[in-house]
């Protein structure tokens, strides 16, 4: 078999056949193909490296499995702390195994990773719902109640119903699902960090449309957050209708002439 065979016959094969062929090539003097067997090793280790690192995400997940709750959800939100935009929550239930490679917090993931785990994480999950509370509701209600009714709503909307709650840090007191509420959860727990995903992405999305209707604010670059950029943008153009008035700066800025 030329070297490229090879290759070929590695990357459509189970690991126990892989590792048939590998012992061969060990007595093969090609040069390229020591390279190759290495490559493969090194990418296995790799790998196993990742099966470890997930399976350690999933220990609240395996735990509550084992008491008997078949459908775990995780919840997060995203856009807490933006002075312009919505607030975004979602909730995702996630299968045994799911494969899901470098899925981790999304604030650890740069944008890129997180846009290329958005549709793997919807297609992997039992179920998954997504909620946005916009910038006039957070106005008319407070961040805390915005937080958690986006929290709650993305719960309820899970088909199926979640049967436990693993959420990031926020108990949810109106839910009446058991629940965990976990410092740093999404980094602690795979349906949390897969929900964390789902939401900066959704929340990131929108506030690329705001750019569109509100160029001047740079929403593009700064998602809505006090950015030094952006808080010179609202100092020279006052707020947009999605900004949230009641948070500083933007509070301050609207008692100036506009």
């Amino acid at each position: 078999m030329t070297i490229a065979e090879i290759k070929t016959y590695l990357a459509s094969v189970d690991d126990s056949n892989a590792e048939e062929l590998l012992r061969l090539i060990e007595r093969d003097g090609r040069t390229g193909l020591r390279s190759l067997a290495l490559s493969w090793s090194r990418r296995k280790e790799r790998l196993a490296r990742e099966e470890c690192r997930l399976h350690e995400l999933t220990k609240y997940e395996r735990n509550l499995g084992a008491q008997g709750f078949g459908f775990v959800a995780g919840v997060d939100e995203a856009g807490r702390g933006a002075l312009a935009g919505p607030l975004v929550a979602a909730a995702v239930i996630l299968p045994e195994n799911t494969g899901l490679h470098g899925l981790r917090d999304s604030k650890r993931l740069t944008p890129e990773q997180r846009d290329k785990l958005f549709e793997p994480i919807k297609e992997t999950a039992r179920a998954w719902h997504i909620v946005a509370i916009d910038a006039g509701l957070i106005d008319a209600n407070g961040i805390q109640w915005a937080n958690l009714h986006a929290l709650e709503q993305a719960v309820l909307g899970l088909t199926p119903r979640a049967d436990y709650v693993l959420s990031d840090a926020f108990a949810l007191p109106s839910l009446e699902t058991p629940q965990l509420a976990i410092t740093k959860g999404d980094n602690l727990s795979l349906t949390i960090a897969a929900a964390s995903v789902l939401a900066k992405v959704t929340r990131d999305r929108i506030m690329v449309e705001q750019h569109r209707l509100y160029p001047q604010y740079g929403f593009d670059r700064h998602k809505g957050y006090g950015t030094d950029d952006h808080c010179r943008a609202l100092e020279k153009h006052g707020p947009s209708p999605v900004h949230r008035l009641y948070f500083e700066p933007v509070a301050k800025v609207r008692q100036l002439n506009f």
